[in-house]
């Protein structure tokens, strides 16, 4: 694919986009994305990705498709740029009760407590903290973030480390998320994810409604086991009922409500269907 006909495309597809074009190199010598696996940050990859790496942390409680989903944008991006882009893989290394841990569902089982929107633990300790330690490490650099022009009222979850400038591509070239979804089908890397994880890649998040609980019941079964049996694990620890949906019902309640439904194959089809755009966990998991 040729730089000046897929330029073309994407200056058609979103007017507001000027130079840099796909394929040139800018800004310092070590260029870092941070990547999430999503619309905005996967755009990036494609538009500023050549000579950059992009920087992804495992949490350890990500889903199925998530782990799919970054070995598959490496391989369509390191084509795309002539093999000269790589994703970064980092993992946690959190001391939780005089212990490392390198996964954000050990740490929750020994701090025997769920991460909230008041106490987000799960983006500062197991995304922010782990790539901020490896920027630090990294001399005089740019960290590219991927918020986009209709969110310049929000700002990026960063420890500004002083060896970083930090970078807004999209807000700078004026491309809102309707024209990142224009870069993404261009290029076949729309991310398509299940309607389980319209509000981000952990299996474990509280942000998750109890539709999307409900949704990994009928369409990954064996990922709703693996966190109902956490879910009571962690019940057995506390040594008293606490679910991790935020409505309060637990995982073994909704599963047997849904065991009883009438017309499971039609339920079954529309959560095939179901897309809804959901609340973000800020710049890591904005799908």
């Amino acid at each position: 694919m040729k730089n000046s006909s897929t330029n073309a495309q994407i200056t058609s597809k979103c007017p507001a986009f000027a130079k840099p074009l796909l394929g040139e190199d800018v800004g310092l010598s070590k260029r870092f994305i941070s990547f999430s696996g999503g619309v905005e940050s996967t755009t990036m990859c494609i538009l500023f990705g050549k000579g950059a790496k992009a920087i992804w942390c495992d949490t350890g409680a990500e889903h199925e498709e998530m782990y799919a989903r970054i070995d598959f944008v490496e391989a369509k991006l390191k084509e795309l740029h002539g093999n000269n882009f790589e994703i970064i893989r980092l993992k946690p290394n959190v001391k939780v009760k005089g212990t490392l841990v390198d996964n954000l569902l050990d740490a929750v089982l020994t701090w025997r407590f769920m991460p909230s929107p008041m106490m987000r633990y799960c983006t500062g300790k197991f995304k922010i903290e782990p790539i901020d330690n490896f920027l630090s490490q990294q001399g005089e650099c740019e960290l590219m973030i991927g918020l986009n022009a209709d969110e310049e009222s929000r700002e990026g979850n960063w420890g500004l480390k002083a060896n970083v400038k930090y970078s807004y591509p999209l807000q700078e070239k004026q491309l809102s998320r309707a024209d990142c979804e224009d870069v993404l089908k261009i290029y076949n890397l729309h991310p398509n994810f299940p309607a389980y994880m319209l509000r981000g890649g952990c299996s474990m998040c509280f942000y998750k409604s109890e539709k999307e609980y409900k949704a990994l019941w009928y369409l990954n079964r064996k990922e709703f086991d693996k966190m109902l049996e956490f879910e009571q694990q962690y019940q057995d620890q506390r040594k008293r009922t606490y679910g991790i949906m935020s409505s309060g019902k637990t995982l073994k309640q909704l599963s047997d409500e849904c065991k009883q439904e009438m017309f499971q194959d039609d339920i079954l089809e529309t959560y095939k269907e179901y897309k809804k755009e959901g609340k973000s966990c800020g710049a890591f998991c904005r799908r």
